[in-house]
């Protein structure tokens, strides 16, 4: 067993836990004698990144993020260079019509940039690399920690497991959580919430009576699909599970779980796509399609095959909660994969065709796709973490206020805006998709209570069950992961806790400044809220 000193860890290379190591190791410096970097990042997975790679789901975006203001700048950033890397890819050629006037290169239509979840790996290990190489930052793959050791108010040491069985402990100053579940907060037994708030806690209109820890969204394993020529059934026979799913009907809707339905918006209701189409019709395929073969002409040397990622209400895993509940975690990750197994065989040989006909044999999983050898993610899709129990909580009232145009409130770290998009829960079968208001994320989001070096830096911030819905989102994580390495940083340097530096108007001046000189808006500009379109 083997003992280091760290100023920093950033457990899990999630979304924004990459942003997170990003910011802290350009800020932190390297001190001479050091044995090692300031800054480490523990990753699980071959690829960093979270949901933007590992988990195999394009960005979640609200409707202005093509505009300045809209989102950090190194995330606009990012879009920037995704577009640039396939404009400059032999045989591409820009005919996106999914998202008029935009280029997509997957033109799929849940976003307007869908792209190949590799080339974003790609971008982030070109982001770190300068940070390795100058020893501000290690990266330690394949680990994760599976003990933490407790001084009072003060993490004192984390407990490192790498994949050949190897155990490390690191003494820490600071820590990031930013694993897509919260992990640290239930190794260190800190206070967290999880699942449903109660109406009463919150006043949240849309909470219920009462409260619900394993009331928690569904998780999803993201499956690449591509479409080839001819080809037959992947499984020969059923995979296990399938008659069970293929009969399974969802709760509270009535639709079979594998259909062309989803659920629709209210209680009960459901609503229908095909699952092919053509034109600007939406459907199933093009719904997160990464790949169009239009944008490849047929014929010559580039040609490539339409290419989807299907995470779709056919995927999502709500028999049972991910996190606390009475299956462990690993058994639901598990249980998520073979229900896109499942889907997979019926897609292929039972899901109805526009000429009359049943299952697409063409349609053959894509491991290359998301760097695995079945075609599925590296990582389950998680929508709902352990969540701190913050200094400061957002909730669905605050999503109704109006925003401000141009003016921040006195704590502001960060801006979003996305729907309040919950899947139908594990428990109850609560689903939601509503309108909210541009919102303002306070610093406070990210300061825990009962903890003085813990920061969250994933989907665990200061939030109900209801905000995270919209804050869970992809533009909204990257700024998460931004701010908690700029504040940890800060804190690192003068030596004041997060809270303290929160309480004091001259350290949150100094964080806040730090915030700004990142690019990252903490308010929505007057003009930027102009063009807002009238539905969202």
């Amino acid at each position: 067993m083997t003992q280091a000193k760290v100023p920093l860890v950033v457990l899990g290379a999630s979304l924004g836990g990459v942003l997170a190591a990003w910011r802290a190791a350009q800020a932190l410096p390297r001190a001479e004698d050091a044995v090692s970097a300031p800054v480490w990042l523990v990753a699980e997975q071959a690829w960093i990144g979270g949901q933007m790679t590992a988990q195999g789901v394009p960005p979640d975006e609200h409707p202005l993020i093509e505009h300045a203001g809209s989102a950090s700048a190194s995330y606009r950033q990012f879009r920037a260079d995704i577009r640039t890397a396939y404009r400059t890819l032999p045989g591409f050629v820009d005919l996106s019509t999914m998202t008029p006037g935009l280029s997509n290169p997957g033109d799929g239509w849940v976003s307007r940039l869908c792209f190949e979840p590799s080339l974003a790996a790609r971008w982030f290990e070109r982001l770190l690399a300068p940070l390795v190489a100058q020893g501000r930052l290690r990266i330690l793959r394949f680990a994760r920690a599976v003990a933490v050791r407790r001084e009072g108010r003060r993490i004192a040491a984390l407990m490192l497991r790498e994949a050949d069985g190897r155990v490390s402990w690191l003494d820490v100053q600071s820590v990031i959580d930013a694993t897509d579940t919260g992990d640290l907060l239930r190794l260190a037994h800190l206070p967290c919430r999880i699942g449903k708030e109660s109406r009463a806690q919150f006043g949240e209109p849309d909470a219920p009576d009462e409260a619900d820890a394993l009331d928690q969204q569904p998780v999803t394993h993201v499956l690449a699909l591509r479409q080839g020529i001819g080809g037959t059934a992947t499984f020969d026979e059923p995979p296990p599970g399938y008659t069970r799913w293929r009969a399974h009907r969802l709760p509270h809707h009535g639709h079979a779980q594998f259909s062309a339905f989803m659920p629709g918006r209210g209680r009960g209701v459901s609503a229908h796509l095909p699952l092919v189409a053509a034109g600007t019709t939406l459907d199933w395929w093009r719904y997160r399609r990464i790949v169009s073969a239009a944008q490849w002409p047929a014929g010559g040397p580039h040609a490539r095959a339409d290419a989807t990622l299907v995470n779709w209400a056919q995927n999502d895993f709500a028999l049972h909660p991910l996190l606390d509940g009475p299956r462990p975690q690993a058994e639901v990750e598990r249980a998520a994969a073979e229900l896109s197994m499942c889907l997979l065989h019926w897609l292929q040989t039972e899901a109805p065709r526009p000429d009359g006909g049943a299952g697409f044999p063409n349609w053959q999983p894509a491991g290359d796709l998301l760097g695995t050898r079945d075609g599925l993610a590296q990582q389950v899709y998680v929508r709902e973490s352990r969540r701190i129990v913050a200094m400061t909580t957002l909730t669905q009232n605050d999503l109704q206020r109006p925003a401000e145009p141009g003016r921040a409130r006195a704590d502001a770290a960060a801006t979003g805006w996305y729907n309040l998009d919950i899947h139908p829960t594990c428990i109850s079968g609560h689903g939601l998709n509503a309108p909210v208001e541009p919102f303002v994320l306070p610093l406070g989001c990210w300061v825990p209570r009962d903890v003085d070096n813990l920061l969250p830096g994933c989907k665990n911030i200061g939030v109900s069950h209801l905000a995270n819905a919209c804050t869970r989102v992809h533009p909204v994580e990257w700024a998460v992961g931004e701010v908690a390495g700029l504040l940890a940083a800060e804190s690192l340097a003068s030596g004041h806790a997060p809270a303290a530096i929160v309480q004091d108007r001259d350290h949150l001046r100094a964080v806040q400044t730090r915030i700004d000189a990142a690019g990252i808006p903490r308010a929505w500009p007057a003009a930027l809220l102009a063009r807002r379109p009238a539905t969202h």
